[in-house]
């Protein structure tokens, strides 16, 4: 440590890099089922923010469009308040919905009788973190196995018989 400048000091201890930026962006009271709504959000967990848009751009169902202006609009917050620069360097970490409130409404049928309609409502949360993404692990396959894997999971006497003929 002695004769020593500050700037070397730090070199060795090894100052960490600044931690990656977080993102959290809401819509709240969304005129889409939650169910609906959740399918198509689960369809862009982990991917990239252009390959996710990409992906609700050209989704025919009703909720990709909700979901598609959230992203948009987390992707301005970004650069805004955070200060990113390039927004393809984001990758969704979470997208979820949440149960919002239900109106009931009558729905009037024939011979006096009437039943009820509920208009469902949905929260949509969106979380961007900086960054690459998470590589998925990808199931490997029998034909890819090497001939220890398949002799070990495939072995060709019975282990641990207790045969009594």
């Amino acid at each position: 440590m002695w004769g020593k400048t500050q700037e070397e000091i730090e070199e060795e201890k090894g100052i960490p890099e600044p931690p990656m930026e977080t993102i959290y962006h809401c819509k709240r009271e969304i005129r889409c089922s939650p169910i609906k709504m959740n399918l198509v959000a689960a369809q862009i967990r982990g991917l990239p923010v252009e390959e996710a848009i990409k992906q609700m751009t050209f989704s025919p169902k009703r909720a990709s469009s909700f979901i598609k202006k959230t992203i948009l609009e987390a992707q301005g917050i970004a650069q805004e308040k955070h200060g990113i620069e390039d927004k393809s360097y984001l990758w969704i970490a979470e997208s979820f919905v949440g149960k919002g409130r239900y109106v009931k409404k009558i729905r009037i049928h024939a011979r006096g009788r009437f039943g009820i309609e509920k208009k469902k409502y949905c929260h949509y949360f969106l979380v961007l973190k900086e960054g690459t993404g998470k590589e998925k692990n990808v199931k490997r396959r029998l034909k890819h196995m090497n001939e220890l894997e398949e002799i070990q999971r495939h072995p060709r006497h019975i282990v641990n018989s207790l045969a009594w003929w």
